[in-house]
């Protein structure tokens, strides 16, 4: 894994960790009801995952 590998990885996993932290703090998501910034924050640790995800072997 190379540096730019280490650094994609450690952004999705931050992506991941703020979202979790959302979840549990949105009251709308913990009543199941759809947000708008928990459908962005999705889609940021979606797209940020492939990138983490290319660089590790399989």
């Amino acid at each position: 894994m190379t540096a730019t590998d280490s650094a994609a990885a450690s952004r999705a996993d931050e992506l991941y960790r703020i979202h979790l932290h959302h979840l549990d703090d949105c009251p709308a998501c913990r009543k199941g009801v759809e947000c708008i910034q928990d459908v962005r924050m999705r889609r940021a640790v979606r797209a940020e995952r492939p990138a983490a995800d290319e660089g590790r072997p399989r």
